[in-house]
């Protein structure tokens, strides 16, 4: 077995429905009745972790949004989707130059905890369903590690490439590694390796059928063990 999959077997975030203290042991959460506090540690428990192996992946997974978002214009507008806790929001504001930058996120506990700490990006409360944005209003929408959660992956899609004049990056959990991977660290064996809230399995090869149903594929990373493509909208006059 390859030393850094073995690594990972290890090291992949707990995944939703479970929640660990500082020194304490993994404890299950319920997103219905969790608090704005308990959802934020959870959301951002990836991120907080001081192994070496944790911290490199994400790297590798913010390196090639990087390599994507390179390709924007200097006068480009920009939007996130289902922002969370808004980590991934400031990966990216530290990826973009002078593009004008916002984001969006549905559950109004995370919303509420980000205006509570004055987060410098606007965040709106809105659905991935319903967006509350006109027609081609932005250059670039991004969504990540959203679609595997949702039970009508194909109307999001429908808004976020209604919303994109030009691109569209979506990133998914890379199936059947990702359920291999848990299976091989013990985690959700009895449910085959699915993590709690992922009603959506896609291989790379899938997902990019999905994807193509609504735009151009332009570029596809698999950062492990995660897919992430970019796609240019069908009625784009911009061969960037």
């Amino acid at each position: 077995m390859d030393l850094v999959l073995f690594n990972v077997i290890g090291i992949i975030r707990q995944g939703p429905g479970f929640l660990k203290k500082k020194g304490g042991p993994v404890r299950k959460i319920d997103f219905e009745k969790a608090t704005a506090d308990e959802l934020w540690d959870w959301c951002l428990l990836e991120y907080q972790s001081r192994n070496p192996i944790t911290q490199h992946l994400i790297n590798y997974y913010y390196a090639g949004l990087a390599g994507m978002l390179n390709r924007l214009k200097s006068d480009d507008r920009v939007l996130e989707v289902g922002c969370g806790a808004a980590e991934s929001t400031r990966r990216i504001s530290s990826l973009l130059k002078s593009q004008h930058f916002e984001a969006s996120e549905y559950d109004t506990r995370f919303v509420q905890k980000l205006k509570e700490t004055k987060f410098p990006i606007k965040v709106i409360q809105e659905s991935v369903y319903e967006l509350q944005r006109q027609d081609r209003s932005y250059d670039c929408v991004i969504l990540l590690e959203v679609l595997e959660h949702l039970d009508d992956y194909h109307k999001a899609l429908s808004e976020l490439f209604r919303v994109s004049r030009r691109d569209v990056i979506v990133a998914v959990p890379n199936e059947p590694l990702w359920r291999v991977l848990n299976v091989m660290r013990g985690r959700y064996v009895s449910d085959g390796g699915n993590t709690p809230g992922h009603i959506n399995h896609w291989s790379p090869t899938q997902f990019r059928m999905l994807i193509e149903e609504f735009g151009t594929i332009k570029s596809v990373v698999k950062p492990l063990p995660w897919v992430m493509v970019l796609a240019r909208t069908k009625d784009s006059v911009d061969d960037v």
